[in-house]
């Protein structure tokens, strides 16, 4: 008992330093960002003269997000250093078009094209890295552990672009699919489903994932979003940070069923029994 109190007290300690670390960091840069502005703004270089409108505080509010997001990735805490990057260099920008630095409205948003090249390198200089992917256990419960060999799986990886497996008697096979940007729609109404139990993995940065599945198909879904919404069988879950875990009451004993689990950063996921 006494260990177990012991390594829970660390945890806590533990959890504490990140959080006052987090809280210096986010200090800190306020306090350099605010310090350049004043700086600029006495050497004549930017003007402080501005009204305080939705159109000034809105992007502060993107930065942010952003710095949070990119702090929670760094310090693995969750957050996303992709979406957190790229919320911090648009939100900037458009802090700088409102003191008159650039010119750099919401529209521009298409000029941050570049980004993707450097995300991609980035993805390239970590690939080599071991990382752990999901996968459903036997039971069909969800775990994270290495893939296995046993089970072969479509995987398929893109950068952009939309996916619908709606076809007249498609086959559902297991899958392992991500995506960078684009949408997914499933209709398994449509589908051949095969007997046993059938995984399949959705991931992407940015997209909607629809899945309409029939009511006589036991399924097991594990949903998450860092920003958007969720509805799965009638329960739902939107803002920051979601996550919903649903299983038909039949699914342990069924010898059909679907196992799925799905991520993303921003979006929305549905999943419907008809």
């Amino acid at each position: 008992m006494e260990e177990i109190e012991n390594n829970s007290s660390q945890d806590e300690k533990r959890v504490i330093q990140l959080k006052k670390r987090a809280a210096n960091i986010l200090l800190a840069t306020g306090l350099v960002v605010i310090g350049a502005i004043l700086l600029l703004a006495n050497l004549g270089i930017i003007s402080l003269e501005i009204e305080f409108s939705w159109s000034t505080i809105y992007p502060v509010l993107l930065a942010g997000i952003g710095l949070k997001l990119w702090g929670d990735s760094l310090m693995k805490q969750g957050g996303s250093w992709t979406l957190g990057s790229f919320l911090t260099v648009f939100g900037v920008l458009l802090i700088m078009d409102r003191f008159e630095v650039i010119s750099f409205q919401f529209a521009d948003v298409l000029r941050l094209w570049p980004l993707l090249f450097i995300y991609i390198g980035f993805s390239i200089f970590l690939g080599g890295q071991k990382t752990k992917k999901f996968q459903f256990d036997t039971n069909g419960a969800a775990s994270y552990h290495q893939p296995s060999s046993s089970k072969k799986r479509k995987s398929t990886k893109m950068l952009i672009g939309d996916h619908s497996y709606n076809d007249e008697n498609w086959k559902v096979e297991p899958m392992d699919l991500w995506n960078g940007i684009g949408d997914y729609k499933f209709d398994f109404t449509r589908a051949f489903i095969p007997d046993g139990d059938t995984p399949i993995i959705v991931r992407g940065w940015i997209g909607d994932v629809k899945m309409i599945i029939p009511n006589n198909v036991p399924f097991r879904v594990e949903a998450r979003i860092k920003t958007g919404d969720i509805k799965v069988a009638g329960q739902t879950a939107d803002g920051l940070r979601r996550e919903i875990v649903y299983e038909t009451e039949d699914y342990q004993l069924a010898d059909r069923r679907l196992s799925l689990w799905i991520d993303f950063n921003v979006g929305s996921i549905k999943v419907e029994r008809v």
